[in-house]
């Protein structure tokens, strides 16, 4: 009778422990499960925001459209309010210029490059992409700016641009525009990238649609 009321109670033991066991598994998988989908949840709503401002720039109606930003006029502008009341000491060496100035275009790029390195709620390849995409665009509108606004400045220095000063933007404009294609960075090639680097968010998507698994 002792050993048979010891197996009853081995049996009892074993078995609450088991049921103990299932029930700690059961609620951890439970809360693993929704944090794992409260993470989803910001991935995907980080996502959805990260593809339109990508498109941004690339969209007319947005303030942000890429013909709304003219950042070599910009620089110009800031280059001839220095120059202008010194004409004759910068012709002569006597007065010399400053640097290139920073355009707000790269301002924004770093500051989104900045938002996009670290952040916890964007797929490290998509995350990769971009910063791509943004750190190569920023380096090539710095050369492009550099290369160009320098060959300026001297010509100012040498007495050539003086009398158009109000019509230099245009071709000079061009010529940025012909370094950034050449580095592969116009506006159409940047463009094409984002509509890449959407595409990739789109299958992110995808991903999580139950009736495309279904189907697979």
């Amino acid at each position: 009778m002792d050993i048979l009321l010891k197996i009853v109670q081995i049996g009892f033991y074993i078995t609450a422990a088991s049921i103990g066991i299932l029930t700690y598994l059961k609620a951890k998988n439970g809360l693993l499960n929704t944090v794992n989908t409260e993470y989803q949840k910001k991935v995907i709503d980080r996502l959805a925001e990260l593809s339109t401002e990508l498109l941004d720039e690339f969209d007319s109606s947005s303030d942000n459209h890429w013909l709304r930003e003219d950042s070599v006029k910009e620089i110009l502008d800031r280059v001839h309010e220095e120059v202008i009341p010194y004409k004759n000491e910068i012709i002569s060496g006597a007065r010399s210029l400053h640097g290139i100035p920073i355009s707000k275009k790269e301002e924004k790029l770093e500051a989104f490059s900045s938002k996009v390195m670290s952040d916890p709620f964007i797929p490290s390849n998509i995350r990769s992409k971009v910063l791509d995409l943004t750190e190569g665009r920023l380096n090539a509108i710095r050369n492009a700016h550099h290369a160009e606004i320098e060959k300026y400045q001297e010509g100012l220095k040498s007495g050539m641009y003086w009398d158009t000063l109000d019509d230099n933007n245009g071709w000079l404009h061009n010529k940025v525009l012909e370094r950034l294609y050449e580095a592969g960075y116009g506006i159409s090639d940047v463009e094409n990238q984002v509509h890449s680097i959407r595409i990739d968010i789109q299958a992110y998507f995808e991903g999580f649609n139950p009736i495309k698994k279904a189907k697979k």
